[in-house]
């Protein structure tokens, strides 16, 4: 499962032909900063959730259009590690999980970074704006 995760992934050319020519990417140095941010668990599938989560901030803020290294932002992402395993519970023996298991914890933990960035710029920007 894991070296099937890792690898890359050929699509044939009609398929890459539906992506979009200037999509968006987070990228690895982005990714690698962020991740430096948190304090890694010991447990393989607990660093993939954590993984995900942040690169699902990451996402988060480019979608609103946010510096995800800003002072008043990069506190998400400490923020994720001590909250993302009370939303995305990890069994203590992941090594029994199918596939499908594995892979709905990580689009969880991946969409909750997302959540997580759209709640802090409620919280920051919008909320103000309101009131």
């Amino acid at each position: 499962m894991q070296k099937e995760l890792s690898e890359k992934i050929k699509f044939p050319k009609t398929e890459l032909s539906l992506l979009p020519k200037h999509s968006k990417r987070i990228s690895y140095a982005d990714a690698i900063a962020a991740v430096r941010l948190v304090p890694m668990p010991r447990e393989r599938f607990s660093k993939q959730i954590l993984f995900a989560s942040v690169v699902g901030a990451l996402r988060g803020f480019q979608e609103r259009e946010l510096k995800p290294f800003h002072s008043n932002h990069k506190t998400v992402f400490p923020e994720l590690c001590s909250e993302i395993f009370k939303v995305v519970p990890v069994p203590s023996s992941s090594a029994f999980l199918s596939d499908e298991e594995r892979i709905r914890s990580l689009k969880e933990a991946f969409e909750y970074g997302i959540r997580k960035v759209y709640h802090l710029e409620w919280k920051l920007y919008t909320s103000r704006e309101i009131y």
